[in-house]
């Protein structure tokens, strides 16, 4: 990350420069100053900014600048003071973020074209994946507006008819383990940071173009969760059994007599259970990191694996709202795979992952009933579901990863001739 020496001949120039960087270091500290760190979200998508710094290749000094501005970030912002680790954990993470802000803001007002659109190229999707997560989490809130009572029991039903209840029994065993407990619990609230690393890593060095895909996927993903929100509105069991989880649950022999009916949860509590985007964008960070390391996706794959026990465990969901979240986004990633060539997979990607996401939710809504006559049968239909999902995905990105792999190779090659 070169920067570029000034022309000190040319005074106007200099002056506006100064103005623009007056100007961006009152913004990132006003941002600063007004973010909450008493929730996890924000802080840490906050702080995935230095995975896009640390992406620009930053020399040594501006490495020593870097974490010289991140200590005095500390002394400027008001940090959580709340006795709860991962808060503290997103809060200092946070704070190297917005020193990566503040630098690579500078970057783009100091250097010259070349450097400029390479701090832009990193810089704007940091800006953009933050804000993202603040507006997602002001527009949760509006779930419980427009779904005053919640269709829980359904959710809780048709789990049983497993024959068991997956997410009372995943949360008795976290509850057994502190190490499990505390490594899921770290997972499920660092998902923007998550998707930072996906997000900064898929832009190669020395970038000089803004690269939207993954940022498009995220929030197509987004968005279409939103909406599906209000079609099976839910909670999750942690909120709609209160202290019966997870220690006691409705046998599986008396589920035919369970009370299929609205439950009143609290307004205050969103409807975000069906379906589970926090597994969905998990899966979405997966099938995208093709082409990074080996330990990057071994990583990543872990991080799917404790989304996975993390979600059921904590109680804010149902294993079908899972489930379901597997055809969305196989929905998700054919609406953004632009890369594949093949249409026609595209589009049986598409619309089987359509046509099964409605599917379910109207399988859950209207037949529990059917699914309780015997447990193979929501077995099966669950298994099936994951296993066309993924074959499809599969299908879907052999040329696309192809290709992605024969272009970074490009890319790879010319910034070598280059240097």
């Amino acid at each position: 990350m070169a920067w570029e020496k000034l022309n000190l001949s040319q005074p106007t120039s200099i002056f506006s420069r100064v103005s623009l960087s007056a100007v961006w270091i009152a913004l990132v500290v006003t941002v600063a100053l007004l973010t909450n760190f008493d929730e996890p979200y924000l802080p840490f998508a906050i702080a995935g900014a230095f995975l896009f710094f640390l992406r620009g290749a930053p020399s040594r000094w501006e490495i020593y600048s870097w974490l010289l501005i991140s200590a005095l970030f500390v002394k400027v912002i008001h940090l959580s003071q709340v006795p709860f680790w991962v808060l503290r954990a997103a809060s200092g993470c946070a704070v190297l973020g917005f020193g990566a802000l503040l630098l690579l803001g500078l970057r783009a007002v100091w250097s010259e074209r070349e450097g400029r659109e390479n701090a832009l190229a990193l810089l704007a999707p940091a800006a953009v994946l933050i804000l993202f997560i603040f507006i997602s989490a002001n527009v949760l809130r509006l779930t419980s507006g427009l779904a005053p009572q919640t269709d829980d029991a359904w959710l809780y039903a048709f789990d049983g008819s497993l024959g068991f209840q997956p997410s009372f029994w995943m949360g008795r065993i976290m509850y057994g383990s502190i190490v499990l407990t505390r490594s899921t619990m770290l997972t499920y609230l660092s998902l923007p940071f998550a998707m930072a690393v996906v997000c900064a890593w898929q832009i190669p060095v020395g970038a000089r173009r803004i690269s939207w895909r993954m940022l498009r996927v995220l929030l197509v993903a987004g968005v279409g969760g939103w909406l599906l929100y209000n079609i099976v509105p839910g909670t999750g069991p942690v909120y709609a059994f209160g202290r019966d989880f997870p220690w006691n649950s409705i046998a599986y022999k008396d589920l035919s007599t369970f009370a299929l009916e609205k439950m009143s949860i609290p307004a205050n509590i969103p409807r975000n259970a069906m379906p589970s985007l926090h597994m969905g964008w998990a899966v979405l960070l997966w099938w995208n990191s093709r082409g990074f390391p080996r330990a990057l996706r071994a990583t990543l794959l872990l991080y799917l694996f404790l989304t996975v026990v993390a979600t059921l465990g904590s109680g804010q969901h149902y294993l079908v709202d899972l489930i379901v979240s597997l055809p969305f986004v196989l929905a998700v990633q054919a609406v953004a795979s632009y890369a594949v060539r093949n249409l026609p997979r595209r589009m049986v990607a598409l619309f089987t992952g359509l046509g099964c996401t409605m599917a379910w939710l109207v399988l859950v809504r209207f037949g529990v009933s059917v699914a309780l006559r015997s447990p193979v049968i929501p077995w099966t239909l669950m298994l099936a579901t994951a296993s066309i999902v993924f074959w499809l995905e599969g299908r879907m990105s052999m040329h696309s990863s192809t290709k992605a792999g024969h272009e970074s190779a490009v890319v790879s090659r010319l910034v070598s001739e280059a240097q």
